[in-house]
């Protein structure tokens, strides 16, 4: 009977290792997909979901398949970035500094359309 009572222990302990294992480790591989010196997109919080990777230059408008689809941004490039609610960098604008992984809420939620880069415009 002790046999048995280790054996079920031991067994329990690797399959809660292996679930708690398993998703943690995705997530983080598709956190750190974003390669420096770009401007990453998320469609999801906390940097989770489908991403898109931008060159770090001033863009009008981040195209169909990712106007107001945003809810997370991380700025791996070398310089401040600015999202706009609307194209052609109107609308409200958020400022993110270079290596910042930010949360886009409220005003911002899904309705990022241009980015531009070295700071937001006066």
């Amino acid at each position: 009977m002790k046999l048995t009572v280790k054996t079920a222990a031991a067994a329990a302990a690797i399959a809660a290792t292996a679930v708690l294992a398993g998703p943690g480790t995705a997530s983080a591989s598709s956190q750190d997909a974003c390669m420096e010196g770009m401007i990453c997109l998320y469609d999801g919080h906390n940097n989770t979901g489908d991403m898109v990777q931008l060159f770090p230059v001033d863009t009008p408008y981040i195209s169909w398949a990712w106007n107001d689809r945003a809810s997370s941004v991380w700025n791996r490039s070398g310089g401040q970035a600015c999202v706009y609610t609307d194209a052609d960098y109107y609308g409200y604008h958020f400022s993110i500094p270079s290596g910042a992984r930010q949360e886009l809420l409220f005003l911002y939620d899904n309705a990022v359309s241009s980015i531009s880069v070295g700071g937001c415009g006066g």
